[in-house]
């Protein structure tokens, strides 16, 4: 069995949302929640049930062949994006990872992510998607560094932020005019987010910079799924250090508006940068096309970005997530299911003709790569 670095799933993105949705919260030592208005039961006692990370989802994970994998949390384009979200990012983050003791190790450098892989202990390397919750405070980059062990960032989602413009143009967590207006002002009506996503990209703004410098200073892996083309082209030209794009698929085999070009995927691995494959159904075919939703039509995907950035490129961002959708939102991917079948993929390579060790660089050694480059 091949080991596989998953470098995108969204796992406490699910794990923060629960909690959230249990509505538990510590004041002065007492417990409130949607079911107990008052108690004076040990917070940690009372909230150990939630502590959900392994039961919930390692165990599917690491069934999978996947020792170890980008952990993300993410307030998606049009929800609420806040600081508080951080907070209880934060805190779910410590509580879930304190209580799998010895069994996860909190990935901070290349150093730890080698002794996970040696010890065979699973690798969580905390991620978040979307800096809107900052709300353009450059002083929550260095916080959830600290606080969180956060080491890899997608400055964006799908709508424009303070730090550049989303995959989609959607007029998001910005404040105020792109066109002779000043980011953060509270002046500025609404956008044509048409023109905005296609005549007026938006890129990399002053702030994004900033933040990209701070994050090449501290060892913050920078991703650019999400992020607009503009926002790309900015990245790469800005960052003194390696970036990747962890989750994507190829448009020259389905075109759903994110996937990318070949001459895409040439210039991030030009710039030595790395692309993940995703296995998403809508990445993969229209939703409708359920002939399609498969493990062939995913090696599809894989085989293509292989040719087109090179062995050395391509990674496995694979961005398993039917937990948080209906199947009517996510229908199943046969073959890819869930993670628990990833090992499908390097099976699937291996029976296609690629050597052991190119599979390996796919699995997980690119990815190992890249982030000593970038975090150090």
């Amino acid at each position: 069995m091949i080991p596989i670095l998953d470098m995108h799933a969204d796992v406490f993105m699910d794990l923060v949302r629960r909690r959230e949705a249990h509505n538990v919260l510590r004041l002065d030592g007492e417990v409130y929640s949607r079911n107990v208005k008052k108690s004076k039961i040990a917070f940690g006692d009372y909230t150990e049930e939630f502590f959900e990370l392994e039961e919930r989802h390692l165990n599917r994970i690491k069934s999978g062949g996947i020792v170890g994998a980008v952990l993300i949390d993410c307030r998606m384009a049009g929800e609420s994006a806040m600081p508080e979200h951080l907070e209880q990012f934060i805190a779910t983050v410590k509580r879930e990872l304190t209580a799998t003791g010895n069994r996860v190790i909190h990935v901070k450098s290349a150093a730890d992510l080698e002794r996970a892989l040696s010890a065979k202990t699973f690798a969580a390397i905390i991620g978040y998607e979307g800096l809107s919750p900052t709300k353009g405070d450059l002083t929550w980059i260095p916080r959830l560094y600290d606080e969180a062990g956060l080491r890899v960032t997608v400055l964006t989602h799908n709508d424009d932020n303070d730090y550049g413009g989303g995959a989609l143009g959607i007029r998001g967590g910005i404040r105020g005019t792109l066109s002779g207006g000043t980011l953060g002002s509270d002046s500025g009506g609404a956008l044509d987010t048409q023109t905005l996503g296609r005549t007026q990209p938006l890129g990399l703004t002053e702030k994004g910079r900033q933040a990209v410098s701070l994050m090449n200073e501290l060892g913050i892996l920078i991703d650019m799924a999400h992020a607009g083309p503009q926002t790309r082209a900015d990245l790469l030209a800005t960052s003194k250090k390696p970036v990747m794009l962890s989750h994507t698929s190829a448009k020259a085999v389905y075109d759903n508006g994110r996937n990318l070009s070949d001459e895409e995927m040439r210039t991030i691995a030009d710039a030595g940068g790395l692309i993940g494959c995703m296995t998403s159904p809508a990445a993969l075919a229209p939703l409708t096309d359920r002939p399609h939703h498969n493990l062939e039509r995913y090696m599809q995907h894989l085989i293509h970005m292989i040719n087109a950035a090179g062995l050395d490129h391509v990674g496995l961002g694979l961005h398993f997530c039917e937990y948080l959708y209906t199947r009517e939102e996510y229908p199943l991917v046969d073959g890819l299911e869930d993670a628990s079948h990833a090992q499908a993929i390097t099976d699937a390579l291996l029976a296609t003709g690629y050597s052991q060790s190119d599979v390996e660089k796919i699995a997980w050694r690119n990815f190992a790569r890249i982030f000593k480059d970038a975090v150090g």
